[in-house]
């Protein structure tokens, strides 16, 4: 191929290619590092739902950090390509696994499953249903380890915005069923997919399958899975019963979080090893399905693929879809407002003209957590105060809850989960314990502590609308779903890298125009909050800078004072200059004034 660059990537050969783009392994020019490279073309950028799509997994793999997730390293845009750079995995693709090495041991099945929910627990505690889990998005390492991919279509549950046309996106062969007829997502969908996947790992297809989307879609409304101990032979009877309970139609009977569930997996890796035979298959009528198409996959050195008959090859192949949403007499219409997990208003949808887009941006990871640190420390040094005032607050609120937990009756579930809430809290750890918050004010509203984990939700909410804000800022690009607040808010951030009295300026006047905040509700209170303490925090910086301003500047009228009996002319440059200086400036106005006196004294001599 002829050589091409994304950002400091050279791109040698073609990893794989899909709906959502071409990955190529790429090699970055400055270390030498190869990384895969994942290039959305100029000629998809046009099509805005692939675009959200696309920066939607950008912002969804910044918030992710876990050894069983592909890594990001960094993103930006060539020539009006977008393009993201992540960890290279050496390994095939588990759909891969199935098709040329059916897997011989449960507790391999277990493990993979066991790995596959701990990338989902984090990924849960962040907000971030994966909506996609397959074979085809899951990579399996040379060291046989499990990588998750692929959150193309993860949304923020709970969150409001757009969604793509069509409004229901996944694949159907490992769809939850209120996934597929558009009855809202929660976490416990992807868990449904995490069964659907280990079912198919023991028995070399999957749950329901059909010739066509519509006969799969009705088995998956009105028939049960035929029972994994009835396919497959020698496994132990807490594992078949797992995963039929991880395929119940209804959420409510599933396991109930993926950090439930990796309790059990690991259980089930306990059981004694006398437990351990090979599988093998009750009913050996179904055909391993050919190789998936991937977008990223290695493929090792072997034997090709067997052919098979061609209706077999769901299992691997599985392509993600979109499904009208049931009872939307339009394609293109959005979700209902009642849907959980409505995409969150993200970072790009609308495209510049080509004359105002920069050639070559690229940011790495590294450098945007060290944005966000510097951020948060500046921040920190200007509200000390409020810092302090804040933790005596808590101290208070805390000794206020101990003084009531030793009078009032006990309540050990409400104790352990407060406790757990707690100690995340303390560590600035809200994203891991935001499941165990709603948890706490939907079973215990009346307790007395429910106020404050009310107001250390609320928190995690404006930490993360903060995090979304600060990333379409450094991609330079905002969602049209953004309200006009959000849109006036973006452009003072903007405004205060090279010239933060403007900033402060702007958001003055943001919060004249729609505040208060509490006059508002959802998103728009939220970024009016993040206005108010911006604002804050600006007005202690200008202040500190004023100060230092005006204690120099005064020091330098005091010398031209005391030479300009010998000096004059250079008493005189030095008068024009501060008048010269603080022209526009309202806080120098006294010093301005006291320099164009000396000046007139100077020149009546």
């Amino acid at each position: 191929m002829t050589e091409k660059k994304m950002g400091p990537y050279r791109l040698e050969t073609t990893i794989g290619s899909g709906g959502m783009g071409t990955v190529y392994r790429g090699i970055d020019e400055r270390t030498g590092d190869q990384a895969a490279i994942k290039v959305l073309p100029s000629g998809m950028s046009h099509n805005e739902g692939l675009r959200e799509r696309f920066q939607r997994e950008i912002e969804t793999l910044l918030q992710l950090k876990h050894p069983n997730i592909v890594r990001l390293f960094g993103f930006g845009e060539e020539d009006g390509e977008l393009f993201y750079a992540m960890e290279l995995v050496e390994g095939r693709s588990l759909a891969e696994v199935i098709v040329k090495t059916p897997i011989k041991s449960w507790r391999t099945v277990v493990r993979y499953a066991l790995e596959i929910a701990s990338g989902l627990r984090q990924a849960h505690d962040m907000g971030i249903v994966h909506r996609d889990i397959k074979p085809a998005n899951i990579l399996i390492t040379r060291g046989d380890k499990v990588k998750i991919l692929d959150f193309g279509i993860a949304r923020l549950f709970g969150a409001t915005g757009v969604t793509m046309a069509g409004g229901i996106v996944g694949t159907a062969d490992y769809m939850a069923p209120e996934q597929a007829f558009g009855e809202g997502v929660t976490p416990k969908a992807d868990l449904y997919s995490l069964g659907a996947l280990m079912y198919a790992m023991l028995s070399r297809q999957p749950p329901f399958r059909g010739n066509t989307i519509a006969e799969i879609l009705d088995k998956l409304r009105y028939s049960d899975p035929t029972p994994i101990g009835r396919l497959v032979d020698t496994i132990p009877n807490d594992l078949s019963q797992l995963i039929m309970q991880l395929l119940e139609k209804n959420p409510e009977h599933r396991v109930p979080t993926a950090r439930a569930l990796c309790r059990r997996l690991q259980a089930i890796l306990d059981l004694p090893e006398d437990t351990d035979f090979e599988m093998n298959l009750a009913d050996y009528s179904t055909q391993a399905p050919s190789a998936p198409v991937d977008e990223y996959q290695l493929k090792d050195g072997g034997d090709d693929f067997p052919t098979v008959d061609p209706t077999a090859r769901k299992l691997a192949e599985a392509p993600t879809m979109q499904l009208t949403n049931p009872g939307t007499s339009d394609p293109a219409q959005s979700v209902a407002d009642g849907d959980q997990t409505a995409a969150p208003k993200t970072i790009i949808t609308q495209r510049r003209p080509k004359s105002d887009e920069p050639q070559t941006r690229f940011t790495t990871v590294a450098e945007q957590r060290q944005r966000k640190s510097e951020e948060e420390s500046q921040r920190e040094k200007g509200n000390a105060w409020i810092n302090y005032l804040q933790i005596g607050g808590l101290l208070i609120a805390l000794s206020v809850v101990i003084g009531i937990m030793f009078v009032a009756p006990k309540q050990p579930d409400a104790d352990d989960v407060y406790r757990t809430i707690e100690s995340s809290a303390n560590e600035g750890n809200l994203g891991d314990v935001a499941e165990e918050m709603d948890s706490f004010l939907d079973r215990f509203p009346e307790d007395p502590r429910s106020e404050y984990i009310a107001q250390l939700r609320e928190e995690l909410n404006l930490r993360r609308q903060e995090n979304r804000y600060r990333l379409a800022a450094a991609i330079g690009r905002v969602s049209q779903g953004m309200h006009p607040v959000e849109h006036l808010y973006l452009d003072a951030m903007k405004t205060n890298d090279f010239d933060p009295q403007a900033a402060r300026d702007k958001l003055q006047g943001l919060l004249l125009v729609y505040g208060p905040a509490d006059a508002q509700e959802g998103d728009i209170a939220r970024c009016l909050v993040l206005a108010e303490r911006r604002l804050k925090q600006l007005n202690t910086a200008l202040a500190y800078q004023n100060k230092q301003q005006t204690a120099s500047l005064r020091e330098r009228l005091d010398y031209a004072r005391r030479i300009s009996g010998d000096k004059p002319d250079e008493a005189r440059r030095i008068y024009v200059g501060v008048i010269q200086l603080l022209q526009n400036e309202s806080w120098g106005t006294h010093l301005q004034e006291e320099a164009r006196e000396r000046l007139n004294v100077l020149q009546n001599r």
